[in-house]
């Protein structure tokens, strides 16, 4: 789990990325987030907004798996907040949190995991031990 925090409609609004994010996202737009965010991805690239709808429903999904994740009762925003009063600069800066905070969760150590040597000093010589 990933988590930050940033401002929303003036409300300190925690975002987490997880499994549980992933979920909400599907049941929310009943379409699968990875494609969503190469779209998101593509679109800030030309510089134009994602899907509207679909970037409410990721933010979210994103604070409904925070304040799952904390034991939060009722959210900070509501999606009534982020239709009327979140401004086209805190709906961006929301998506590339949560795109950061993915990229973070799904991070895979760079260069390849290195061979032990065997203990003699020779690899993959002579009979395999249960052979």
């Amino acid at each position: 789990m990933t988590e930050k925090t940033i401002t929303i409609c003036g409300k300190e609004v925690g975002l987490t990325y997880c499994y549980a994010t992933e979920i909400a996202f599907k049941d929310l737009s009943d379409g699968d987030i990875t494609d969503f965010m190469q779209e998101a991805v593509e679109s800030i690239q030309q510089q134009r907004m994602p899907d509207v709808k679909k970037s409410l429903y990721l933010i979210i999904a994103a604070h409904m798996a925070y304040t799952q994740a904390k034991g939060i009762s009722e959210p900070a925003v509501k999606d009534s907040d982020l239709m009327t009063a979140a401004t086209p600069d805190e709906v961006g800066t929301a998506l590339g949190t949560i795109i950061a905070l993915r990229a973070e969760f799904y991070h895979v150590p760079s260069g390849e995991p290195e061979d032990k040597p065997e203990p003699d000093g020779k690899k993959g010589k002579g009979k395999r031990k249960n052979a």
